[in-house]
């Protein structure tokens, strides 16, 4: 039996947005039918007793915040096709959510050059958003492939690149001591995890993160903090690479080096919300979103959504995560930016908090 801290309900959200008006409540779901409607969908669902649905016409409050996540933009200096789609789901999000206090992008944010870094920064700094944390995705390491021409050869590794400088670069470029580093907003507590070593390092990590003993022992003494200030109240971890064996399209690679230790210590924290991105895969013909012990889900990504058959759509679908955070709930709602459209159903995941 689980517990009413890990309840969590697949419900569609109406959206106001007008910035000053409240999110409307759930659509209530009466019968058994929309429920299997959803898993022909190929969407997991979990409905717990305590589980409370409310029409669409009666107005719920406003949340406590909202916040965003991106990923896989893999801005390119060169690419303004890349710059473009972000660009858009920029401007999607703050007309969203202006007062959004988090903007989160996961990894595979350029393809590892400072030009690359340059070219996102000047993107950043020329509409508005919230304040961005980011991570290190496996596309970041990519200057190792950098050729003396500038251009990417990937059957031979740059001599004169390695993963001790790209970590130095992205820690330089967002102003961090370390890849992974922790955020309060309004209370709650947000981990974000970064891979720390590329194929440089060793062939065997391919394109999985490889976490230090000493990142995970941060990580376990952070959750084991947040547990201790209070239980029931969720704690948000972004990594670029998912788990294996969790969502769609993580039964292709490891994802995570060190992955057996990361799930063991999600596995004793089920108020966790696990966010990553990396597959592509789409939010709305794939399972991206799954109640393990925590709860894991994707956001696919800006620059290229991709199908079950693990191969590029077309690139007309843009793809993120808006998330509003309740007293009591965490309501996670997924955005297509190219149409301006909302993917139904969203995912409303209940905490019993102090």
């Amino acid at each position: 039996m689980i517990s009413s801290k890990m309840r969590i309900a697949f419900v569609s959200l109406m959206l106001l947005l007008a910035p000053s008006q409240a999110v409307n409540s759930a659509e209530n779901m009466e019968s058994s039918q929309d429920t299997q409607d959803m898993l022909h969908a190929g969407i997991h669902a979990k409905f717990m007793k305590n589980t409370k649905f409310k029409n669409n016409a009666q107005p719920v409050a406003a949340p406590l915040f909202s916040f965003s996540v991106l990923s896989d933009a893999h801005i390119i200096a060169s690419d303004t096709e890349a710059q473009l789609l972000l660009s858009r789901a920029l401007a999607d999000h703050h007309a969203l959510r202006p007062n959004s206090k988090l903007l989160v992008m996961n990894g595979d944010l350029t393809n590892g050059s400072e030009a690359d870094y340059r070219s996102l920064q000047t993107l950043l700094s020329s509409q508005p958003h919230a304040p961005v944390h980011a991570t290190m995705g496996n596309h970041d390491y990519y200057g190792v492939w950098r050729t003396p021409e500038g251009g990417m050869d990937t059957s031979k590794m740059n001599p004169a690149w390695s993963s001790k400088q790209a970590v130095a670069l992205f820690d330089r470029m967002w102003g961090y001591d370390k890849p992974y580093h922790e955020l309060i907003v309004e209370g709650y507590r947000f981990l974000f995890l970064s891979g720390e070593a590329y194929r440089d390092v060793n062939a065997s990590y391919a394109e999985n993160a490889f976490l230090s003993p000493e990142q995970l022992a941060w990580l376990r003494e952070r959750l084991t903090s947040a547990g201790a200030a209070d239980a029931g109240k969720p704690v948000f971890v972004f990594l670029h690479q998912p788990l294996p064996q969790t969502l769609d399209g993580t039964d292709r690679e490891l994802g995570v080096i060190q992955h057996q230790e990361l799930r063991a210590l999600l596995d004793a924290h089920p108020n966790v919300i696990f966010f990553s991105g990396h597959t592509h895969w789409n939010l709305e013909t794939t399972q991206q979103v799954k109640q393990l012990k925590f709860l894991a889900t994707s956001s696919a990504s800006i620059r290229e959504v991709w199908s079950s058959q693990n191969e590029p759509e077309t690139m007309a679908i843009s793809q993120s995560l808006v998330v509003d955070v309740y007293k009591d709930r965490v309501v996670i709602m997924r955005r297509e930016h190219s149409r301006k459209r909302w993917i139904e159903p969203s995912i409303a995941k209940g905490y019993d908090v102090n």
